[in-house]
């Protein structure tokens, strides 16, 4: 499979609102109880931004979404949503892996946070993040390039 992934844009609205709706309900609903689609509608609409986003593509076709901030000292990983159809398949690890390997080229960590309640938080653990603290509703996690980036090729194993 071909995983890439290209600039999101305005006419991706709809797909990326029923990737997050699918994707997130079980993680919604485990920490929070019964999910509401009018709450979770107003919060996509305020986080969304095409402009700030990436789509993932399977062999060309639409899989899930992401946004990751490069600056200069640190990446942010501030989503990475795979469509639960796609799940499973390694899409997910594929786009991670790319992004440890941009942060080893600059030298900088890789920081994100994840709801305590979402299984995504073991791909990080095994990829080598660190928590590094917890709010109410969320873990911080960091990647630090590791000794030979073991944990990147431990991953695909």
């Amino acid at each position: 499979m071909n995983v890439s992934r290209r600039p999101a844009a305005i006419a991706d609205t709809d797909f990326v609102r029923s990737v997050h709706h699918r994707a997130y309900r079980d993680v919604i609903e485990r920490q929070y109880g019964p999910w509401n689609e009018k709450a979770q509608d107003e919060f996509f609409d305020a986080a969304w931004s095409a402009a700030e986003h990436e789509i993932v593509l399977c062999d060309a076709v639409r899989c899930g979404y992401a946004s990751i901030e490069i600056r200069d000292a640190v990446i942010y990983l501030h989503e990475l949503v795979i469509d639960p159809d796609f799940q499973g398949r390694g899409i997910g690890t594929h786009i991670l892996r790319n992004v440890l390997e941009q942060a080893i080229l600059r030298g900088v960590p890789v920081r994100l946070r994840t709801h305590i309640t979402n299984r995504a938080a073991n791909l990080y653990r095994r990829m080598g993040f660190q928590e590094t603290g917890r709010t109410e509703s969320h873990v911080l996690l960091e990647w630090n390039r590791q000794p030979d980036d073991a944990a990147i090729r431990r991953s695909g194993s």
